[in-house]
């Protein structure tokens, strides 16, 4: 939970990655950014990064 806290505030302060982020995670599939990110904690950030593209609409 820590890593991927750390990677929404990295995230939060590049602009431009999260725009390509978030476009990813639009018009791909989430089990595509997993395998993307192929790291054990992928789930937890990518739930983050679920949460934060929601809240942040």
């Amino acid at each position: 939970m820590v890593l991927a806290t750390q990677a929404i505030a990295q995230i939060e302060n590049n602009s431009k990655l999260a725009t390509r982020i978030l476009s990813a995670l639009k018009t791909g599939s989430i089990k595509a950014f997993e395998q993307f990110l192929s790291h054990p904690v992928a789930n937890f950030v990518i739930g983050a990064l679920e949460d934060w593209e929601k809240t942040k609409a």
